[in-house]
């Protein structure tokens, strides 16, 4: 059975990528405002029809109809007033490149346009089977968010509101994501279906408890009564179901940061560069190399470069943070000296610091911010509480706005486990590379940071550079052969503006379970 599928706001198709890998599931029509997009999205699905323009102003109601709907409207940060978004992506990154007029204009058309075109479809007597809407977290706090949910019931669906970070989400078949990167995802299916998607399968991830002493399926519990949407560690976490141990807290295993960075590519001695670093990230820097950069070759961390909530130093073996749309927020550092790498933060705001490379990378936006300093760490170079992490841990989150990670690191560096990725905007941390990356943004944030001896770590003798594109689309689960179109910049943004394929997929084929009453294999072991 092929069930055809439609992508409002597709970008350059991460959406479009995971829910492909669904059995029987074929990308029909994909649209977006901006050429860059399109043209990556049509590079990669050539058999699927393309619509390049504002869809506010497209009349829906002849666009083709199809059994299920992705839309991501509206990515920039909503106020929690009025829906109104803050636009970062006409700052300048490192590169000095900016984006034309026309793509930054309007990044995102109104989250009205999905109940609009759900009614086209209900009304020529095609409905809409199943679809996803994708956003940040904060439009929550919209003033019309239960209208607009209730529009979209009043035709005929059930409904489910999501808290997921991509770290937690593994299918079948797309990698999990190595990056922090938290998302709002409001799933609905038609009640006449008469099956409701089994959210359990799909959502509660397998983690140790070490008060059962066995894997369970973790549950997810807010810390506040009543709430229904958050942050993963801020505002929820994960217990074990089992009483026995008091539903103590777990944590579900996670990809590193590490995972993805590119260790043939050098990094700069921060000592020998012609342009001076920003106090800020050499701060971070400084930072990430105080607490993962010990003579007993502690591993390397990330720094996010931009300011935002909880942008503290991790580990390589943790995920990236959020990968966004406003930059490459994430650089990885490691020292001259031990073995290990941090992501800096490089951009200017407030509370970001360096995480070692061992974490996920942070949230990545659409600029990057993100440098790599030896040992390694990841540098986060923008604003925020987070000033590195090392490369073991997620990556920060990537954003559009940027490149806001960069990596530091050791002249020569196999796999680094020492680096940090320092950000180089804000207050960031460094992490390690072992850590997840913070979240990606669609601006440069992060760079790289290593080192090369053993002894007295020097922030002269650290090595650093910004993540890579390449670096930064591996972070949110693209695969190496996927194309994307445009100059360093303008890939940084698409790869930011991106969902993640993995939890693209993990929801399509909850969706599509319940549509086509087939039951799917998911990436958790039993």
């Amino acid at each position: 059975m092929t069930l055809t599928y439609i992508d409002f706001f597709c970008g350059a198709g991460g959406s479009s990528a995971g829910a492909e890998r669904v059995p029987g599931v074929k990308a029909a029509l994909a649209a977006n405002h901006w050429d860059k997009a399109i043209a990556s999205h049509s590079a990669n699905f050539p058999d699927a029809d393309h619509f390049l323009g504002d869809l506010h102003d497209a009349d829906v109601a002849k666009f083709p109809a199809a059994d299920l709907f992705w839309a991501s409207p509206e990515c920039p940060k909503w106020s929690t007033a009025r829906g109104v978004k803050r636009d970062f992506d006409k700052q300048p990154d490192l590169f000095g490149e900016t984006l034309p007029d026309a793509a930054t204009d309007r990044s995102r058309a109104l989250m009205w346009d999905v109940p609009r075109y759900l009614e086209a479809m209900a009304a020529r007597g095609k409905p809409v089977l199943a679809g996803v809407v994708e956003n940040v977290i904060d439009v929550r706090a919209w003033d019309l968010w239960t209208r607009w949910v209730q529009d979209i019931r009043d035709l005929g669906y059930a409904t489910r509101l999501i808290a997921l970070n991509s770290m937690h989400a593994r299918p079948a078949v797309t990698p999990v994501a190595p990056q922090s990167r938290d998302r709002l995802y409001l799933a609905y299916w038609l009640r006449e279906l008469g099956r409701t998607p089994d959210w359990d399968k799909w959502l509660r991830p397998r983690a140790w408890c070490t008060g059962c002493q066995e894997w369970v399926r973790a549950v997810q519990a807010f810390k506040r009564p009543g709430a229904d949407m958050g942050r993963y560690r801020q505002q929820y976490a994960y217990r074990c179901p089992h009483v026995t141990c008091r539903n103590q807290v777990v944590e579900p295993p996670v990809v590193p940061a590490a995972s993805i960075i590119d260790w043939s590519l050098p990094g700069q001695r921060v000592g020998g560069r012609t342009k001076p670093l920003a106090d800020k990230t050499l701060a971070r820097i400084e930072a990430g190399l105080r607490r993962y950069a010990g003579a007993d070759g502690t591993p390397p961390f990330l720094v996010p470069l931009r300011s935002g909530r909880n942008r503290s130093l991790l580990a390589g073996r943790d995920p990236l943070a959020t990968v966004v749309a406003d930059g490459g927020n994430h650089g990885l550092t490691t020292a001259a000296t031990a073995p290990g790498a941090l992501l800096v933060p490089t951009e200017g705001r407030d509370g970001k610091s360096a995480t070692a490379a061992i974490e996920p990378l942070r949230t990545q936006t659409a600029r990057n911010e993100t440098g790599l300093a030896w040992l390694p760490f990841i540098a986060e170079l923008r604003g925020g509480s987070s000033d590195a992490r090392p490369v073991l841990d997620a990556l920060a989150t990537v954003t559009a706005s940027g490149n806001h990670h960069g990596l530091a690191l050791p002249a020569a560096a196999p796999v680094d486990w020492s680096a940090l990725l320092t950000p180089y905007y804000g207050k960031g941390t460094a992490r390690p590379v072992a850590e997840p990356v913070g979240t990606m943004t669609t601006r440069d944030c992060y760079a790289l940071a290593t080192g090369r001896n053993s002894g007295v770590v020097e922030v002269d003798d650290v090595l650093f550079r910004m993540l890579e594109p390449h670096e930064i689309g591996a972070a949110m689960t693209f695969l190496p052969d996927y194309v994307v179109v445009g100059n360093k910049r303008e890939k940084v943004r698409q790869f930011g503006n991106a969902v993640t394929s993995n939890v693209a997929e993990v929801l399509v084929s909850a969706l599509v379970e319940a549509v086509t009453g087939q039951e799917l294999a998911t990436g958790w072991a039993a």
